[in-house]
């Protein structure tokens, strides 16, 4: 009886140190990375400048590079799996992948599903139009464009889409697979303007050749790097990873190739 309630004691003055000795398993997510030797990423390609790829399908862009250094700073073998947007999130819960890196906008109901890292990088929600002086006259702000006789494009399941759901209530809403396919819209004039975080609009701007008129709207984003909610080790070597990269300038340079 003596060695029992010392045995008890002892449990009691170790949970006041914070040891928990419940039936709580133990958080092994890195540790199941490193025994893979490879980290799996779900992303898709596209989201310029972001994740993409070249015409040899080799991954490249900003998430990209950053997981590409996260995985070479722990020698492990980085997998980018090709994923839909609406699929991230079910592929990550059902282990297909490790971590999404995708220009994932930090949102509140992600976040119940997803556990964020810090942010990464942040953008702002803004419509874009052709540049001609009829949309400059008719468009001075975001909110003319919820109006009844316009077009909205967007790409489904983006922060952009989130948002318009939330503020648009009069104008049509039309929402399309791909960042691609919203610009296609707004070119042939399917649809009046897209609405989109305005680095990938600066971006499809230059690649395409087109002048676009913008309008900022008030809702700014961070996008961010996501885990299974229980993978909070996994997270948090990511975290630690982020700081130190952007301590050592390492950050900063993968910034300026792909936003100089």
């Amino acid at each position: 009886m003596k060695l029992c309630k010392k045995f008890a004691t002892a449990l009691i003055a170790l949970s006041l140190y914070g040891v928990n000795y419940a039936d709580e398993k133990k958080d092994n997510s890195f540790l199941n990375v490193q025994k893979k030797g490879e980290i799996r990423v779900c992303s898709q390609a596209g989201f310029i400048p972001f994740e993409m790829k070249d015409k040899l399908g080799e991954w490249k862009g900003f998430d990209v590079d950053i997981m590409r250094k996260f995985a070479e700073f722990h020698s492990l073998k980085l997998t980018m799996l090709d994923t839909t947007l609406d699929g991230l999130i079910p592929a990550l819960m059902t282990n297909k992948c490790d971590m999404i890196a995708s220009g994932l906008t930090i949102t509140e109901k992600r976040a119940k599903a997803v556990l964020f890292s810090k942010p990464v990088f942040k953008v702002k929600i803004t419509a874009a139009l052709l540049d001609t002086p009829e949309n400059r006259e008719k468009f001075k702000n975001f909110s003319d464009i919820d109006n009844s006789n316009v077009k909205i494009a967007s790409h489904t399941g983006s922060a952009a889409t989130l948002y318009l759901r939330k503020t648009i209530k009069s104008a049509n809403h039309l929402q399309f697979d791909s960042e691609s396919a919203e610009v296609d819209a707004l070119v042939q004039k399917r649809a009046h303007v897209f609405v989109d975080d305005n680095v990938f609009i600066d971006q499809a701007s230059k690649e395409m050749n087109i002048k676009f008129y913008t309008l900022d709207s008030k809702q700014e984003g961070d996008l961010a790097i996501a885990a299974r909610k229980n993978d909070v080790a996994l997270i948090e070597k990511f975290n630690n990873f982020l700081e130190m990269i952007d301590k050592n300038g390492q950050y900063e340079k993968i910034k300026k190739v792909y936003f100089n």
